[in-house]
C-alpha cells in the first residue's frame, strides 16, 4: 500500500474519531416559509379606534380574552396572480371593493369571531396580498390558520397572556412561556411587537416564524419543530423591549 494512502486513511480515521467525540450541537432553525401573525386586539385598537372592529369592542367579546387572527404570510412573494386593478385597490386600502372570501359556513362563522378585522374586510386583504401565494384554496388556507390560532391560544404562551389581561408581563416572561411550547429557538423565532400609549408599552402582536410542511391543507397546530429564523423580521422600533412592563390591554367600556 502506498505510504501517502496509509496517511490518508489514518487522517480520515482521526477526523472521524474527532467528529464522533465532539459534543453534539443543536441544528440551526430551518428557513422560514410562513409567518403566523396574531394580534392582541385591544392594543391594536389604541391607534385604530375608528375602525368598526374597534368601535364595537366589548369586555365580553372573545378578542378581549385571547389572541385574534391577523394572517398567515407565505414568505416567497405577494400578490400572486392578482390583477393590477385589485392590487391597487388593496394597496389603497379599498378592501371592501376586493372580491369576497368564500368559505364554508362553519369556517366563515369561526373567522368572524377569530378575526374581528373582517368587519373592515381584513380577510379580503389578507387573501389578496398573502393567500394568493399559498397555492391553496381559500378554504384550505383559512381553516388551518384558524386551527393554528386556537393552538397558540391554548398554549402556555396564550394562557400566560390571557391570565394577565389588564395587568402586565415582561418580555422574559413571554419568552419563557413560549419556550415551554416551542423550544429553544422560540426566543429568536417568535417576535413580540408593542405599541406605546400614555407612557406605557402594550403587547400588540406576536409573529411566529415557521417552516411548515408543504401539505394541502396546511398543519392545524404550531409545533416546536416548525420554528424558523425570520426571513423578514420586524423593525427594532416595533419590537417590545426587555426590562420594561408590557401591558396586556383590556377593554373597559
Amino acid at each position: 500500500m502506498h505510504p501517502t494512502f496509509i496517511r490518508s486513511l489514518a487522517g480520515g480515521a482521526f477526523a472521524a474519531f474527532a467528529l464522533a467525540s465532539a459534543p453534539a450541537t443543536q441544528a440551526a432553525s430551518p428557513v422560514e416559509n410562513y409567518a403566523l401573525a396574531i394580534s392582541w386586539e385591544p392594543a391594536y385598537c389604541i391607534s385604530h379606534g375608528s375602525y368598526p372592529e374597534c368601535s364595537s369592542e366589548t369586555p365580553t367579546r372573545q378578542d378581549n380574552k385571547t389572541f385574534s387572527l391577523h394572517g398567515l404570510w407565505p414568505q416567497n412573494e405577494s400578490y400572486c396572480g392578482v390583477s393590477a386593478a385589485n392590487k391597487k385597490l388593496d394597496q389603497n386600502g379599498d378592501w371592501s371593493q376586493l372580491p369576497p372570501v368564500v368559505l364554508n359556513a362553519a369556517t366563515e362563522a369561526a373567522l368572524q369571531v377569530a378575526q374581528p378585522g373582517t368587519q373592515s374586510d381584513l380577510d379580503r386583504h389578507e387573501w389578496i396580498e398573502h393567500g394568493t401565494c399559498s397555492g391553496l384554496t381559500q378554504q384550505n388556507y383559512y381553516a388551518p390558520m384558524l386551527a393554528m390560532l386556537n393552538s397558540v391560544n391554548a398554549s402556555n404562551l396564550g394562557s400566560t397572556v390571557s391570565a394577565n389581561v389588564g395587568g402586565h408581563l415582561t418580555l422574559a416572561q413571554l419568552q419563557a412561556a413560549a419556550k415551554l411550547d416551542y423550544g429553544t429557538y422560540a426566543s429568536t423565532d417568535i417576535e413580540y411587537l408593542c405599541v406605546s400609549s400614555g407612557g406605557k408599552s402594550y403587547l400588540e402582536e406576536v409573529r411566529l416564524h415557521m417552516h411548515l410542511p408543504t401539505t394541502n391543507p396546511l398543519p392545524t397546530s404550531v409545533l416546536s419543530s416548525y420554528m424558523a429564523k425570520p426571513v423578514q423580521p420586524a423593525s427594532s422600533s416595533e419590537l417590545c423591549k426587555s426590562g420594561v412592563a408590557l401591558y396586556i390591554k383590556a377593554v373597559t367600556n
